[in-house]
């Protein structure tokens, strides 16, 4: 386990290396604060010109809905991108692999920093939007942000199979440019089949991302959540299966 550890480590100083990733990460709290100083200037106007209050800030779970469905997607396919596709373009896969690690470790280790930056961003949104709504919007109470807490935290179970099917298509280019493009492409279309076709809502696990909201609210039936659990861990082990084999014979 200790070479696990070590490829995990070097795949994790591999994204923090590229300045885009901070970058990126800035930007989402930068989008927190202009969100919240656009929404105290209109919660203010509103309750000026009319007297009713109503709350613009942005709540973690208000926030979470827009970063998870937009944001965090993108920064894993490009995540996924530049640790498997653009390694293998640019040869430098050959010295992860002359580590004495297996080689479904090192695909395994690329994953989990993948699903690591998606977990540090989401942690720091969640740490910004809290910090903005107890300030300048209306205070939640411990219990709100401790539902909130567990919200996101439930959350990386999906972006986990998520980062797999990322790896996974990853595999199959030569081009960064080109795989991002597939990345997207696909994703787009996976969440648009079941506005068309509501039947697949339940059968794609783009659907999952957000059903923190099944766990924090009324809790389904025994059968249901039973049912919801082993679609996503089938797509999680299809996806890492395929994926490792694939990374196993491929020829770097």
């Amino acid at each position: 386990m200790s070479a696990f550890f070590a490829s995990y480590r070097n795949e994790c100083e591999k994204l923090l290396r590229r300045k885009k990733y901070i970058v990126f990460l800035f930007i989402g709290l930068a989008v927190c604060a202009v969100w919240t100083l656009l929404g105290r200037i209109l919660t203010d106007f509103i309750r000026m010109q009319s007297g009713y209050f109503f709350v613009f800030t942005p709540t973690p779970m208000g926030a979470l809905p827009f970063f998870l469905q937009i944001f965090v997607p993108f920064l894993m396919f490009m995540a996924a991108t530049d640790l498997i596709t653009v390694e293998g373009a640019e040869n430098t896969m050959k010295a992860a692999m002359c580590r004495p690690v297996e080689r479904w470790k090192l695909y395994a280790s690329k994953i989990l920093a993948v699903e690591t930056y998606a977990a540090a961003y989401l942690g720091c949104i969640f740490v910004i939007c809290a910090l903005l709504t107890q300030t300048l919007g209306k205070a939640l109470a411990i219990n709100e942000l401790l539902t909130a807490f567990a919200s996101y935290a439930l959350t990386l179970i999906p972006l986990l199979i998520l980062a797999c099917f990322a790896a996974l298509v990853a595999l199959f280019g030569r081009s960064g440019t080109l795989v991002m493009f597939l990345l997207i492409l696909f994703y787009i279309a996976l969440n648009a089949l079941p506005v068309f076709f509501p039947v697949l809502t339940e059968m794609l696990f783009t659907s999952y991302l957000g059903w923190h909201r099944l766990w924090i609210g009324a809790l389904p039936g025994a059968s249901k959540l039973l049912h919801m659990l082993v679609i996503v861990l089938g797509y999680g082990t299809v996806f890492f299966t395929a994926g490792s084999l694939l990374f196993d014979r491929k020829d770097y």
